[in-house]
């Protein structure tokens, strides 16, 4: 029997030290920290008991991983007792990290140790994501943001100074941007200065009833911040590689990429999810216990996700394969180029460049209207 072998694994530590107002991914803040790891660190133990029946029934395995992040919540804060489990947990399922793979931790300004990091980097981490957001202390006020600026400081000259390979998080479309004039080209500046290789530019989204949604600014205003950004960040040798990210040659979040080329990845921990390609399935854990909602994808699905996954980075994405009415095609595309949305084309095959990203749902709309997916 042929298995399929997924080497990607997405972990989700659902703690933090405060709950952000905007954020809207699953954590909380620990009453009980002690016990509250170890409910988490058992569910892990349950919840991989479980993922192990999935693979089984599906001829899939995970054996050498090349790609390993840890997210959340706020990873960091797992600290020493963290790595140490997590390296068990790796050799107690012979679970190997491949001589080249890619671990990445996230890590929050004011919610790390030396000590923690240095765990982290004996059990395997070798890249980190800053969560910085900002590098102007008044929006990191606003955006509710527990630590301080000079906690932001500390860490990017940590990081820095120890030669550590890291991206940063920050955060476009802040409310009062347009009333404070926002200089985030100012920020963007200082942050090169400690010599981050990937930059992950988010648009801020919100939830229902957010307490700034009348502070927004309007969208004129984010999409010059959008495109004022990717030209900054672009003449100053990065490559504008995936809607909200930037990176250096060749230091891509190899993990990341994983889910935009619609691979297979293998997710553990309450609301993280994973997919197997081969069964078309995809699977959420449960943020009460240790199960999951299981979804096969129909072929319609698969093709809707994988044009609009596949027109998400900077490489040739092949219509032709999926689409087979191609003088309609070709009528859209050179609407597109024309409009200044592609990047690079060589007949059916299409790349879109940092204006085409913006309006990524716009030109998904035309496929639809064009009747081609």
């Amino acid at each position: 029997m042929k298995f399929h072998h997924v080497d990607s694994l997405y972990i989700h530590f659902p703690f933090c030290r405060h709950l952000c107002n905007y954020c809207d991914f699953y954590k909380n803040v620990p009453n009980d920290k002690d016990l509250e790891y170890q409910n988490f660190e058992e569910s892990l133990l349950e919840g991989f008991s479980e993922l192990q029946k999935l693979f089984d029934k599906n001829n899939s395995k995970i054996k050498v991983l090349n790609t390993l992040y840890l997210g959340g919540g706020t990873p960091s804060l797992w600290d020493v007792r963290g790595a140490k489990f997590l390296k068990n947990f790796l050799l107690e399922r012979n679970i190997e990290l491949s001589t080249s793979a890619e671990f990445t931790l996230e890590v929050n300004p004011g919610a790390w140790t030396a000590d923690g990091l240095s765990a982290w980097e004996s059990t395997g981490v070798n890249r980190y994501s800053l969560g910085i957001q900002s590098l102007d202390a008044n929006f990191l006020k606003i955006i509710d943001r527990v630590h301080n600026i000079d906690d932001v400081f500390d860490t990017l000259k940590f990081f820095h100074s120890n030669n550590l390979h890291f991206s940063v998080d920050f955060m476009l479309g802040l409310p009062f941007s347009e009333k404070y004039n926002r200089d985030i080209i100012k920020e963007l500046k200082e942050i090169l200065e400690y010599n981050p290789e990937h930059i992950s530019l988010y648009i801020l989204t919100t939830k229902a009833g957010y307490i700034h949604k009348d502070h927004l600014p309007s969208e004129e205003y984010i999409e010059k911040e959008y495109m004022d950004v990717s030209n900054f960040l672009k003449s100053k040798g990065f490559e504008h590689y995936e809607v909200s990210n930037f990176s250096k040659p060749k230091k891509e979040s190899r993990h990341n990429l994983k889910y935009w080329r619609s691979e297979s990845v293998a997710a553990l921990g309450a609301s993280a999810t994973g997919f197997l390609k081969e069964s078309s399935i995809r699977y959420k854990w449960k943020v009460s216990k240790g199960e999951y909602v299981e979804e096969v994808l129909t072929d319609d699905e698969k093709r809707l996700e994988e044009v609009y996954m596949g027109l998400r980075i900077n490489q040739l994405y092949d219509f032709s394969r999926l689409i087979e009415n191609s003088e309609r095609l070709n009528t859209l595309l050179d609407e597109w180029q024309e409009l200044g949305y592609v990047a690079e084309r060589e007949g059916s095959k299409v790349s879109l460049s940092s204006g085409g990203f913006l309006v990524l749902d716009s030109l998904m709309n035309d496929l639809f209207k064009y009747d081609l997916i």
